[in-house]
This record gives C-alpha cells, sequence and structure tokens, in this order.
C-alpha cells in the first residue's frame, strides 16, 4: 500500500471514530485536521525515506563486511597451504564425521557394541582430520574439539560395556567362541558365543575361525538381542544345509 494510501485511510478511521462529533465539525476545523494528516505524512515520507537509504547504506556495508571477511579467510587459508575449496571439501569430511558420531550416539549400549568397529574407525577418522593444517583455523579447531568429546563419550560407553579377552591356542586353552563363552569369568553359558561374534564382526568373519592373540571384547549381558539371536538362527541354519 503506498504511503498516500495510507494517509487517506487513517483519515477514513478518524472520521469514523469521531462520528457524530466529526459531523459537526466546522469546515476550518476539518481543514486543520486534514492539514495535520497531511504534515504527518510528509513527515512519515521522509523517514521512509531516510529508512530506505539506510537500508541501502547497510546493504553496502554488509557486501564489503563479507569481502573482508573472505579475504581474511583466503589469508587464513594460505597460512596453512590451502585454500576456499580444500576447506570447502575439509568442512564437508567434518560434517560427515559429524554425522556418523551422532548416528552412534543414536545406539543402544547392546547395538553399539556391536558397531565397536565403526566407532573405532571414526577415531581414527578424526585423527586424519587433526592431522590436516586446516584443523588450525579457529571454526574447523571448534568443530573437531566437540567431534572429540563426542568418540570419547562413545569410547567410554564401549569400555563399561564390555572386558576383552585375549584369544589363546586350540592346543592348549580349546579356545574357540563356545569355549570362550562358557568360560566362568565370560557368560558361564556357551550358547551366548554369538554375543561375541556380533561383537567383534570387525575381528571375526567366519565364527568358526579365530586366532591365536586376537583380543576379543566381550559385551555385557546374559541374553542375546534380537541382531545377535538372528545371527545365530542364521548359522545354524547354514550349518543344516551342508
Amino acid at each position: 500500500m503506498k504511503v498516500n494510501n495510507i494517509f487517506f485511510v487513517l483519515a477514513a478511521l478518524l472520521a469514523f471514530a469521531l462520528g457524530a462529533s466529526a459531523q459537526e465539525m466546522t469546515k476550518d476545523q476539518w481543514q486543520q485536521e486534514i492539514n495535520q494528516l497531511t504534515q504527518s505524512r510528509t513527515e512519515l515520507s521522509a523517514k521512509v525515506t531516510a529508512l530506505g537509504a539506510d537500508v541501502t547504506t547497510m546493504q553496502g556495508q554488509s557486501t564489503q563486511i563479507d569481502a573482508d571477511y573472505q579475504k581474511c579467510m583466503d589469508g587464513l587459508y594460505a597460512l596453512v597451504g590451502s585454500d576456499a575449496a580444500k576447506a570447502a571439501a575439509y568442512s564437508s569430511d567434518i560434517e560427515a564425521a559429524e554425522n556418523k558420531a551422532n548416528e552412534l550416539g543414536r545406539l543402544s549400549d547392546a547395538d553399539l557394541v556391536a558397531s565397536s568397529g565403526e566407532v573405532d574407525a571414526l577415531a581414527a577418522n578424526v585423527k586424519g582430520l587433526w592431522d590436516n593444517k586446516l584443523s588450525l583455523i579457529p571454526v574447523f579447531w571448534d568443530r573437531l574439539t566437540a567431534l572429540n568429546e563426542k568418540v570419547k563419550s562413545l569410547q567410554t560407553t564401549l569400555a563399561n560395556q564390555m572386558k576383552v579377552y585375549t584369544v589363546g591356542t586350540w592346543a592348549r586353552d580349546r579356545d574357540c567362541l563356545w569355549n570362550i563363552s562358557k568360560k566362568k569369568d565370560i557368560y558361564n553359558n556357551a550358547w551366548l558365543w554369538p554375543k561375541i561374534w556380533q561383537g567383534n564382526r570387525d575381528e571375526i568373519k567366519d565364527p568358526d575361525v579365530i586366532k591365536k592373540g586376537q583380543k576379543l571384547k566381550i559385551p555385557k549381558g546374559n541374553e542375546m538381542n534380537a541382531e545377535e539371536k538372528a545371527a545365530a538362527k542364521k548359522y545354524y541354519a547354514r550349518k543344516a544345509a551342508k
């Protein structure tokens, strides 16, 4: 709505509010009212014009600030032997790691144990991100610091959820997942061996084959979760089909 139209509407509303009193106004009084409204319109129009000029000025300042900021960032990138394109790719790599940390953080403790290999991979990935000199740029430093805390939290949860068993030899220790599982200080139940298998999928490709010296994570609990039961069922079905 144009400024002129606004004041005509205001004048009409004023006349309506005055009601009968407005109808009793003299011609001079009415003219005086119109003059006051016209003056207010002129003053407001000037203010609108001034505000428009201010907006234009601030837009120019914003553009200059953006340009100065980009110039500053380009200078920082150059100091670490990089550039804006590499920084953008680096930022995307950090974002992917952040998303993975958030994904793992939403898992139950049991599922996190089963995904412990992913936690290890994430920790290694974050270490590699730190090794990039772009990590010295404050914005990246802050993101990586926060990411480090998330990784440490995941690792702490894993540490509280399991112990580690070092595989011995078959000849001396008769170590297999079944025998390990039935040890009193493990589960004292041989049938829970799939818990060890699923908790070490990064280490155990074939549950019938484990090697001396392997360090197996022992998930907590005395029952199998749905994923562990499904893996066991699939294993026994495959064995029965042979």
